[in-house]
């Protein structure tokens, strides 16, 4: 299976990684031509940690270029998937300049798009501006983080959930996709734990609050995931954002589980370690998702006429640590 992952971030190249090793051709489209030249010429490494019985694999030969050059390189030779890997932040833009220029035989070869994005709004500009694209929406708590170009270390096994956000299958529909299932056992095979969901909605909501309540705290208070639960001030905070995103929920007809506080502590336990993408995108100097995490609750919360003042604040406070603008 030919598959182009658009995005040289951790989860790109851990994707790239674990697929590329179970044999499948994977071209992998960065930001700058230093990486790609690096991960033609040296090949991708995983460390695997805790996440894989082999401690350190590699290098997967793996073809790799720079984003500008993708559309006019795939319409050449079109692959079978698209794994939209970028921050959201970057999703239009992508869009605009290399999706939509795709000449209609090409897109006839491909399957489908798989976007892992981390809040919410852009299947839906997606679903506009590529109206012919098969679109799917990836929710995934896989855990790794980028060492170098072209090495990645896998932080944690997690759960990978695909589905079509602006599509209710019937069981019917369900059982008739095969693209679909090839794909999840070719992630299967690849070491994912992966699965199709006729309720993709319900992932994506629930994850948009996970790191509602995570990410910008970490950020503001430059400290690691787990250290959240250190004092009772911190979880406070935690609580307050939480208890406001489940009214906006509810406001909108969003249901949620009746654990996902324990669920965010877990989450907190399971990756005490890390650091967050905000964390990271501060400490680098780069624009965050905030305005797409943090934000979408206070635009659900406008469009139902009440207010999220906590995740408004996060907002503006996230947005006033930027070292550059956006």
């Amino acid at each position: 299976m030919i598959i182009d992952i658009i995005g040289g971030g951790s989860l790109g190249l851990l994707y790239a990684a674990k697929l590329a090793s179970n044999g499948n051709k994977v071209r992998v489209w960065c930001r700058s031509e230093e990486q790609a030249l690096i991960l033609r010429t040296e090949g991708l490494f995983m460390d695997g940690g805790e996440a894989s019985p082999i401690a350190d694999t590699g290098p997967f030969a793996v073809e790799a270029g720079i984003l500008d050059d993708f559309i006019d390189e795939w319409n050449e030779a079109p692959g079978e998937w698209v794994f939209l890997m970028t921050k959201q932040k970057d999703v239009k833009e992508i869009a605009s300049r290399q999706l939509a220029r795709m000449d209609e035989e090409s897109l006839k070869e491909i399957q489908g798009m798989i976007c892992f994005q981390n809040g919410i709004g852009h299947i839906e500009l997606l679903s506009l501006m590529l109206p012919q694209w098969h679109i799917y929406s990836a929710i995934t708590t896989e855990a790794a983080y980028k060492v170098s170009h072209n090495k990645v270390f896998h932080a944690g096994r997690g759960l990978t959930m695909i589905g079509q956000y602006l599509h209710k299958y019937s069981d019917q529909e369900m059982n008739s996709k095969k693209d679909e299932k090839k794909m999840i056992a070719v992630l299967g095979k690849a070491g994912f734990s992966c699965d199709l969901s006729k309720e993709i909605d319900k992932y994506v909501y629930r994850k948009l609050l996970i790191n509602a309540v995570i990410n910008p705290l970490t950020a503001i208070w430059g400290i690691r995931n787990g250290e959240l639960l250190a004092t009772e001030e911190r979880m406070d905070m935690m609580r307050n954002l939480f208890i406001e995103g489940t009214v906006v929920y509810g406001a909108c007809g969003i249901v949620w589980d009746s654990d996902l506080w324990n669920q965010i502590v877990e989450v907190c336990e399971m990756t005490a370690a890390n650091n967050s993408s905000m964390l990271k995108d501060i400490r680098e100097g780069i624009p965050t998702e905030v305005r797409w995490i943090n934000g979408s609750i206070v635009s659900m919360a406008e469009a139902q006429g009440i207010e999220a003042n906590y995740h408004k604040v996060m907002v503006q406070l996230i947005e006033g640590m930027k070292a550059k603008e956006g």
